[in-house]
This record gives C-alpha cells, structure tokens and sequence, in this order.
C-alpha cells in the first residue's frame, strides 16, 4: 500500500510520547591486539596475547556510570577462568585481580587506556602506563602491555535501506529492529551529531543527523525485526533530505541514508 512520507512532524512532539522513560542499552567491546611483554623478568621470552569480550550496560545519557562484564576472556600464563578473578571495568581503565592469596600463583594488571571507551567509540590502549605482574607455579612474570584497542563491536545492528525510484515509489525497508517494537524514521537535510533531548524516548542517544531532525513515519517492525513502507514523497526531496531509523525500544540507530 503507497503511504506518503509525513512532512514535517517534529522529533518529541506526540510520537515520542511526553513522559521521559529511562533507557538502557549494552554495548560490546573486544579487546583487540593486546599484547603482553615479560620484559621486567623475562626479557628473552616471546610476547604473549590477551584475549576477551565484555559488555558495557549504561543508561543513555549516562554512558561513564555503567557497569561491564566480560563474557570471554583469556590472561596469558593465567588462563580464562573468570570467576578467579575480580575485574573492575571502567571507560578509562580495566583492571584485573586475582582472587584470594595464594603462595605459588597470583595477578595483577591494569589497561590504562589513552581516551575513554564511549557509546560507538574504540580507545588505544596506554602502553606507558599499562602493566601487569602474573605468577604461575611461583614463577613471576612482569611487564609491560606493548600494544592493544578497546574495540567497539558493532555488530550488524538496525540497517535502512532506500530502495525503488524517488519521488513516486520509494520503499525504506528497515532490518534488525526490535521483534514487534517501535521503530522511528527520522529526517534531515544533513548529516551531523544530533543529541535527542531529554523529555522524550531515547535521550542522549546521539544520531547522524544534524538539527532540525524530523520525524517522517512511526512504523512497527514484525517477528523478524523488519519495517517496510512503500511512500511517495515530495518531489523536491528527492536528493536533499537524509534518513535514519530509530528503534525506540533499544534506541539503536540505522546508517543514514539519502532519499534518492
């Protein structure tokens, strides 16, 4: 069925709803070519590498007071057992200890990081701070990290698609949305860092449109996460306007797209 795309309705009035509703998101980061040195007590031996995978749960619009799990992890000369160990995770730092005391084995290492992780965002880790000390049947070995990234793991995430011919059969088919959830498809004449102000679904969620950001249609994605709209829309759109796909239960962001 051909809808015409709703020209303007501004982002926060009615659609959003008026009441402001805390919103979670968890976002993963790997860690990703970190390398540990013995250089303090073993310069001969061979650099070892880390491994791991944690989640990072925050409220949007308060990114730095969330909270972090590793789901995977691997210590060289340690091991992967989690359990024994207790890890404080922190935008600008990871630190890592073993639990208990123990005569013949122990751990302690700290990833300083050279700028905080954030929502989207990798972070180098800080080779001149960062060091660790680890001790495996009363073998101590101490160093230093040499190299590694705290890696945004995007994932697939919420994809816009622009399909059909602009103006008079556009069809914007959205995928990996919430099943059965809310999904918003905004727009702007450009791209930018819109923030989405507090009062409404989804603040402080940044998006990839510049202000004024608009809301074309309110659609419902199905059992498989997928929104489609079949619409017209001016002809003087065509080309000039970017578009963006919001899942109002997640408050993940589609790629923006240009209306052609």
């Amino acid at each position: 069925m051909m809808r015409t795309f709703l020209l303007p309705v501004f982002l926060g009035l009615g659609l959003f709803g008026s009441e402001a509703v805390a919103q979670t998101q968890t976002a993963t980061y790997v860690l990703d070519n970190v390398w540990l040195d013995p250089d303090q007590t073993h310069p001969w031996e061979s650099p070892q590498q880390m491994t791991g995978t944690f989640e990072w749960t925050y409220t949007v619009g308060d990114f730095e007071n969330g909270s972090g799990q590793f789901t995977e992890l691997y210590i060289p000369w340690y091991g992967s057992d989690i359990s024994g160990l207790t890890i404080t995770i922190a935008p600008a730092e990871i630190e890592f200890d073993m639990i208990g005391n123990y005569h013949d084995r122990g751990l302690s290492m700290t990833l300083f990081l050279v700028t905080p992780f954030g929502p989207g965002q990798s972070a180098d880790v800080d080779t001149v701070r960062s060091k660790f000390d680890i001790e495996q049947n009363s073998v101590s070995r101490k160093g230093s990290v040499i190299s590694g990234t705290v890696e945004f793991d995007g994932g697939v995430g919420v994809q816009l698609t622009v399909g059909g011919a602009c103006p008079n059969n556009v069809q914007l088919t959205v995928d990996g949305a919430t099943a059965s959830g809310s999904v918003a498809l905004l727009y702007s004449t450009s791209q930018g860092s819109f923030v989405i102000p507090a009062g409404v679904a989804c603040a402080g969620t940044t998006l990839g449109l510049a202000a004024p950001v608009e809301v074309g249609a309110m659609l419902t994605a199905d059992a498989a996460g997928q929104a489609i709209l079949n619409t017209s829309v001016p002809a003087g759109a065509c080309g000039n306007f970017w578009l963006q796909a919001l899942d109002i239960t997640s408050c993940g962001t589609s790629n923006v797209a240009l209306l052609q």
